[in-house]
């Protein structure tokens, strides 16, 4: 308990008036606390979200349609760098702009159209006897003027707008005002790549979110029950034969006890946050087989964002304190396309870990782009060539070439080398024969849930 400062009462406990408490819906043996939430939390978005004049004259225009057996559209207008323009500019700026373009959006609509503000970056477009193809001509002017607007109107500030616009085509694909403001959302926010973005009938996307929330339930309920281990694949020394380190590649074990890779489940992991959650349970796994083991040396991937997560890099850093002797045998690998994404941050990531003693290898070398000058400010240790380009070594003469410029690249720098993916004794020969420092891959041995450097059973997750 917390001392209570003298003479200052304790706070009552907060409570919701039993009046204002509604009850859960969440089915039993759900995680999800059974807290009864106040009416006004658990009231339908759009009757709050979107002002009730649009929602209502939306209805009637969709009634309308229905009545007249005509057609009609809802279209969304999206400033997505409205954020940007206010940290720039500041707010002031930012409702001018909000204002002018869409007074310029009112001058391209019909007299039936209507508009209005709907959120902060956001207006609503109601079309009235209207086709689809008048929506997407006028969809594209309106794109045009998001491109010219800053040119147009602010010509003594340097301002941009990145316009994204979402439509649904009513009453064919959608009959109510709710619905149909849901559907212009999905379609905003989808991840068509085109300006102009129009609600699927057929839904595709829909599947694969399902998909996606499906996996990344399946990966966290796996997290949470103890399911994940760490399979390790030795790494081979080219000159003595003899095993230099492992690769530890996450596991998972199913419902029924099979055990399986959860490479696949990563680009899930990392685009429904919880990338951090497991590149962190991880690292921990690895820190602590080289606990218990002062001889193994162990190489972990991390995810690209992990490269920006200052609090992995706290724990990494506090671990190796209270052991120190692990960080000399701890390589952490990271992806060329870390580099793409942020050369600064990713050079600290680096220097950081090599503060702590750490290696760090770059994996997937040669699938990027990465230039002698990145290479050289990001001063890594050791380069992972990619194995699409080592497994077909012995019939390819383009893969030969190029495995050998891209290892005669890296050994200029003083940087240590790995093959993956070798697979027969043919593709090891002209490895070694090219001067390859390390091997990786089948021929040597699969991953094993078994730590085959000692006579014991499988992993343990204690």
């Amino acid at each position: 308990m917390y001392s209570q400062t003298e003479g200052v009462p304790p706070k009552p406990p907060r409570s919701v008036a039993p009046s204002a408490r509604k009850e859960s819906n969440i089915s039993k043996g759900s995680d999800v606390p059974d807290v009864e939430l106040p009416d006004n939390l658990m009231s339908y978005p759009g009757s709050d979200f979107y002002p009730r004049e649009f929602i209502d004259l939306l209805e009637r225009a969709i009634q309308s349609a229905i009545n007249e057996h005509s057609t009609g559209a809802l279209m969304l207008v999206s400033i997505t760098n409205l954020s940007m323009i206010i940290n720039a500019y500041g707010h002031d700026t930012s409702e001018i702009v909000v204002h002018d373009l869409m007074k310029m959006i009112m001058g391209i609509l019909s007299p039936d159209d209507k508009v209005q503000r709907l959120q902060r970056d956001q207006l609503g477009i109601i079309m009235s006897n209207t086709y689809p193809e008048d929506v997407t001509v006028l969809a594209q002017r309106i794109y045009t003027i998001t491109q010219n607007f800053g040119r147009d109107s602010f010509a003594t500030v340097a301002l941009h707008i990145i316009g994204t616009i979402g439509s649904v085509n009513f009453p064919q694909e959608s009959g109510s005002a709710h619905d149909a403001l849901d559907k212009a959302y999905v379609a905003v926010n989808s991840m068509q790549s085109t300006p102009h973005r129009t609600y699927d009938m057929t839904r595709p996307e829909a599947d694969q979110c399902r998909q996606q929330m499906g996996l990344a339930n399946y990966l966290f309920k796996a997290y949470k029950e103890n399911r994940l281990r760490l399979a390790y694949q030795p790494i081979i020394e080219s000159k003595t034969g003899r095993t230099s380190h492992y690769e530890a590649l996450l596991r998972l074990v199913n419902a029924t006890g099979k055990v399986s890779s959860a490479g696949a489940l990563i680009p899930v992991a990392e685009k429904m946050g919880m990338i951090d959650i497991i590149d962190t349970m991880v690292m921990e796994m690895v820190i602590n087989e080289l606990r218990n083991d002062n001889d193994v040396v162990l190489a972990f991937n991390v995810s690209n964002m992990t490269t920006e997560n200052v609090p992995w890099l706290d724990r990494l850093s506090q671990l190796i304190k209270e052991t120190p002797h692990v960080a000399p045998r701890l390589i952490v690998e990271i992806t060329e396309t870390a580099i793409h994404r942020d050369l600064r941050r990713t050079g600290f990531f680096v220097a950081s870990l090599q503060s702590l003693g750490c290696l760090v290898a770059l994996d997937d070398f040669g699938s990027g782009y990465t230039s002698f000058r990145q290479l050289k400010a990001l001063s890594v240790d050791m380069v992972k060539i990619d194995g699409v380009f080592i497994k077909d070594l012995a019939e390819s003469s383009d893969n030969r070439f190029f495995v050998k410029t891209l290892m005669d690249f890296a050994q200029g720098f003083g940087l240590q080398t790995v093959a993956e993916f070798v697979e027969n004794g043919e593709i090891t020969k002209i490895l070694m024969e090219m001067g390859v420092d390390f091997m990786q891959g089948y021929y040597f041995g699969k991953p094993t849930n078994h730590r085959t450097w000692l006579n014991e059973g499988e992993y343990s997750s204690e």
